[in-house]
Formats: C-alpha cells, sequence, structure tokens
C-alpha cells in the first residue's frame, strides 16, 4: 500500500488539459479525483465504477507520460509505485485494494455493519481467486482447466461466497469490496467463464451470492451507461478450445 503528498510540479501538471481527450476526460475544469490507469477497465476499474455510481466528477488519464509523473516505475520520485493511482487534492494512493477503499470511504460506502479490516480481508481474498489463482494459471488451456476443476478454486470460491451476507458484502447497500469484486467478476467472465458458459461450461452455478453481487451492479444506470472505457476481451481459442 502506498500513499503519498504530490509535488507542486505534480501537481501543475495533473491540471493540464482536463479536456476529454482519447484516453482523458474530465466531468468538469477542476476535479477533486483523478484516476491515473491504462486504457482498459481492469485493476482501475472499480475506482472509475464508484465515482459513476455516486455521481462523482474525476478526471481519468491513461496516458503514459502523465501516468509517469505519479508512478515511481517511470522515474517518478515518488511512493505510488504504478497504476492504479487514485489522486485526490494533494494526496495520492496506489495499489488496487488501498485505492479502492481510501475511495469508498471517501465517497461513503461504507454502509451499516461495514469494517474496514473485514474490507481489507475481502479485497485480498478476490485477489488470492482472481489473479493469484486464475491470473497464475491462464496462459495455457490444459493449466486453467486443470485449475478450475481443481479443489483450490472451490475452496477459494466458496470462501467468497461464505463473506457475502447478502445481497451485497455488507448487507442491503453496496461497499467498495462490491466494487472490486465487480472489477475482478467482469474481467473473468469476459475473458474465461462467459465464453465457456456458451460452451455449456458454467463454473459459477454454485456461487449464487458473487453472481448476485456482479448482476446487482452491472444492473445500475451508472453500470449500463459507462462505456468510456473498454472492457477485457475473451482469451485466446487456443486457451479455451481445451475445455471442448
Amino acid at each position: 500500500t502506498s500513499t503519498r503528498k504530490l509535488s507542486r510540479a505534480a501537481q501543475a501538471e495533473s491540471l493540464v488539459n482536463p479536456q476529454r481527450t482519447a484516453n482523458t476526460w474530465s466531468a468538469s475544469p477542476m476535479v477533486q479525483y483523478k484516476v491515473y490507469y491504462w486504457p482498459f477497465m481492469i485493476r482501475g476499474a472499480s475506482l472509475v465504477r464508484m465515482l459513476e455510481h455516486t455521481n462523482t466528477p474525476y478526471e481519468y488519464i491513461s496516458e503514459k507520460p502523465k501516468m509517469a509523473i505519479v508512478s515511481s516505475a517511470w522515474g517518478a520520485q515518488v511512493d505510488t509505485i504504478a497504476p492504479p493511482v487514485l489522486v485526490d487534492g494533494d494526496f495520492a494512493v496506489s495499489q488496487s485494494v488501498a485505492s479502492c477503499l481510501y475511495l469508498g470511504n471517501k465517497l461513503g460506502l461504507t454502509p451499516p455493519g461495514y469494517n474496514e479490516y473485514k474490507a481489507m480481508q475481502y479485497c485480498l481474498d478476490i485477489i488470492d481467486v482472481f489473479e493469484g489463482g486464475i491470473g497464475k494459471n491462464n496462459e495455457e488451456g490444459a493449466t486453467l482447466k486443470k485449475y478450475l476443476e481443481g479443489d483450490r478454486f472451490k475452496t477459494l470460491m466458496a470462501n467468497l461466497e461464505r463473506s457475502i451476507k447478502g445481497p451485497f458484502y455488507f448487507g442491503d447497500t453496496p461497499s467498495a469490496v462490491d466494487f472490486f469484486l465487480v472489477q475482478h467478476m467482469d474481467w473473468r467472465c469476459l475473458s474465461i467463464f462467459e465464453p465457456l458458459k456458451a460452451k455449456g461450461i458454467d463454473f459459477l452455478t454454485p456461487y449464487p451470492k458473487l453472481v448476485g453481487v456482479h448482476e446487482a451492479i452491472k444492473a445500475t444506470d451508472a453500470y449500463k451507461n459507462f462505456d468510456k472505457v473498454p472492457l477485457p476481451g475473451p482469451l485466446k481459442d487456443d486457451i479455451l478450445c481445451v475445455f471442448g
């Protein structure tokens, strides 16, 4: 987890060209929040979804020279290493979990029963499944098939399912954790689960709460009306064809 104060130079650069271009747009000339991420909805998606859900103005920046200003991986003398980076005035935070939970708190997405430590656990549990599990096993069809059909995947997914109080993680209204789940469900459903379901193979049926969170957020106007950043596509056919 990384947080920092922006330098004066970085603050000035972050206000340059606030009008929308192919990779940058802003809802108003001066906005409080700036999201730095690549031009696709993957690890920065929860930030965009929450801002859209709460109708909060923000600027989205995905040109590499501008992202480099807030990324030490590309030489900036800061403590936010790489996108996603969320800038809130003169404060910046990186890493997908930290930025998601910070923004969710600022936007009031902390419903009754919300616990910040359980929220951290739940987000890390999601990463264990979708990045540490699926993401590390999706380069070859046989490897992915073995993982999805194995006990480890089922154990991790069942743990996520039990974590959801219903219909959302902490009850009746969504929290930042729900948007973090949607970020990963979008990614893996579009790349893997939906193409496989079209083949008659459904790995998500045993997890109705997980699917329910995803579908509930997708049904909102904020989700349906947002099309400024593309979603990921399916994996290559030579990977998915292994499933039949």
